[in-house]
């Protein structure tokens, strides 16, 4: 049987950007999960052989009633920022393919415009034309979906910016950096913490991963239900992705830090990231409010909402520590 030839497939995309800019905002890990829908997480893990080692967290059946499966795999990556091109190999690949490659490439087309390309790189195991087939159906099909949201994503980021916003909070807890890990991370239990979760079903979805629907109590009455996407990296951070949007929102995913504070606590800081969809303003606040006004009840209601959860969780790993403390002074007696 003859050895499967290597195959190259590129395609590409016009955008209204810099390139200087796209090209960022593909070599910015923490912005792939507004840039890509599927996509929950990414996180450096390490160098080897010239590469960073990226861990990659991306929904699969995002379109399934239960929210999908959250799929995890390991990439190398190599950045070159004078030629503006990303590279990622994954370290493991599934058969058909024997080896593949994915480059990201800009260049300029004028000032504020640049085509953007995406190459896939890669050899089957044998030399199967059906699997062939399917192959280059699937690389077509991630690449024009890819390039469209590099696209939208690149163009609001450079023409509309005022469409994307950070909502930062941070919480400095009594406890360990275990202790507050487990207690963000074990969603299931929140009812019994959180007074305004009624509701807090987990599908686990891989090792560290899941998928949380969770039903609250607003605070003007009535009941919200959110599905996250939720990937954990123990003890030092939690990202998820909200898979429910409302018509405010375009995209919306969060990273919680958590690290040491002073005097032996924990800190955790939330970074929320979000997208505001223009032209949802006037279905959820009113005809005629404005941007500025969208952009303050949007900061304002993620973190109230975040705040809940950080000091709920704060109250009962402090409560715990001086119930612990006291009957260890009472057992000293």
């Amino acid at each position: 049987m003859a050895s499967p030839q290597a195959v190259s497939e590129r395609h590409e995309v016009t955008v209204k950007a810099a390139a200087g800019d796209v090209y960022r905002l593909l070599a910015d890990l923490d912005a792939w999960p507004r840039i890509f829908p599927p996509f929950v997480h990414l996180e450096r893990l390490g160098a080897a052989d010239g590469y960073e080692r990226v861990g990659m967290w991306a929904l699969s059946g995002a379109g399934e009633p239960a929210g999908g499966r959250i799929e995890h795999w390991v990439a190398l990556r190599r950045t070159d920022e004078d030629a503006l091109r990303v590279e990622f190999r994954p370290e493991r690949v599934e058969p058909p393919l024997e080896s593949l490659c994915r480059t990201w490439s800009v260049e300029a087309a004028g000032d504020d415009r640049c085509v953007v390309r995406l190459e896939h790189g890669y050899r089957l195991k044998d030399d199967d034309p059906r699997a062939a087939q399917a192959v280059r159906r699937t690389t077509e099909e991630i690449a024009h979906s890819e390039l469209a949201a590099v696209q939208t994503a690149a163009e609001i980021a450079c023409r509309f910016p005022e469409l994307l916003m950070t909502v930062e909070d941070a919480v400095e807890i009594d406890g360990s950096p275990e202790e507050v890990y487990d207690l963000l991370f074990d969603a299931g239990g929140w009812p019994s913490v959180m007074a305004h979760v009624v509701r807090a079903d987990v599908r686990e979805s891989g090792p560290g991963a899941h998928v949380l629907e969770m039903e609250t109590l607003e605070r003007h009455g009535g009941r919200f239900t959110t599905r996250t996407a939720r990937v954990g990296l123990p003890h030092h951070a939690i990202a998820y992705k909200q898979l429910l949007l409302p018509p405010l929102g375009s995209s919306h995913h969060v990273r919680w830090r958590i690290g040491a504070g002073p005097h032996g606590s924990t800190t955790v800081t939330s970074r929320q990231t979000v997208v505001i969809r223009e032209s949802g303003i006037a279905a959820v606040l009113g005809e005629g409010t404005g941007l500025e006004a969208a952009r303050a009840f949007v900061r304002a209601e993620l973190s109230s909402k975040v705040r809940l959860i950080l000091d709920a969780v704060k109250e009962r790993v402090e409560y715990k520590r001086q119930h612990d403390q006291g009957e260890r002074s009472g057992k000293d007696a």
